[in-house]
């Protein structure tokens, strides 16, 4: 079993899907990677951001599609003691020196996903590290697979069942369909209480040190 980082959750003083949450997460020897949310802006920038507003995750408001990237830097993504300025995948991924599990997960609800993939695409193809990309838009994944080898399903609440059994190199799953192994690599999320029957699967954790031993 190997612990993922779910946003850099409950590791630091730090806001989850921050800049200095998910590079302490990853600086943890225990920590075998880190998961967390990317969107993209008016201006066509990547931001690792997991809701599609910012209301509920700065002191901002607005919708992230129809936001410029420079107006959300004026916003506080962390906490008053520990503010936080949005982060950038590119900015993120210029920090990490490590090869740990990087898991991105590409959020994106439309159809109008292409150019999305291309931006992202041409982001980390930049890097040598172990990026994994995800997201719960199989056409999506589909495309971006057409690009990049590591690219994998997230399956659960109803959302691609169907295609539980599919062609990419890893599925990330609910605890509910956690059977759905296939001999692939297979990462279980969200795991916040500790179950019997994880020892297999990388788990996705926004408490970490709750399976550190």
């Amino acid at each position: 079993m190997q612990i993922i980082s779910h946003r850099g959750s409950n590791i630091s003083k730090y806001k989850p899907n921050t800049k200095q949450a998910l590079l302490t997460a990853l600086s943890l020897d225990f920590i075998a990677g880190i998961e967390f949310d990317v969107r993209i802006t008016k201006d066509k920038e990547v931001v690792v951001i997991h809701d599609p507003i910012i209301n509920l995750v700065s002191n901002g408001s607005g919708i992230v599609k129809n936001m410029k990237y420079k107006k959300m830097l004026k916003y506080n993504f962390g906490t008053k003691e520990y503010p936080s300025k949005i982060c950038t995948l590119k900015e993120l991924l210029d920090n990490i020196d490590s090869n740990k599990k990087i898991l991105i997960e590409l959020k994106e609800e439309s159809n109008c996903f292409k150019m999305f993939a291309d931006i992202v695409y041409n982001i980390i193809k930049n890097y040598k590290l172990n990026i994994y990309v995800t997201s719960f838009n199989y056409n999506l994944v589909k495309y971006f697979q057409t690009k990049y080898d590591n690219c994998g399903l997230i399956i659960g609440y109803g959302i691609n069942i169907k295609r539980k059994y599919n062609h990419f190199n890893f599925n990330i799953l609910s605890y509910k369909y956690r059977k759905i192994y296939n001999k692939k690599e297979t990462f279980l999320w969200t795991i916040n209480e500790k179950k019997s029957d994880l020892e297999k699967y990388n788990i996705i954790t926004d408490n970490p040190y709750l399976f550190k031993d």
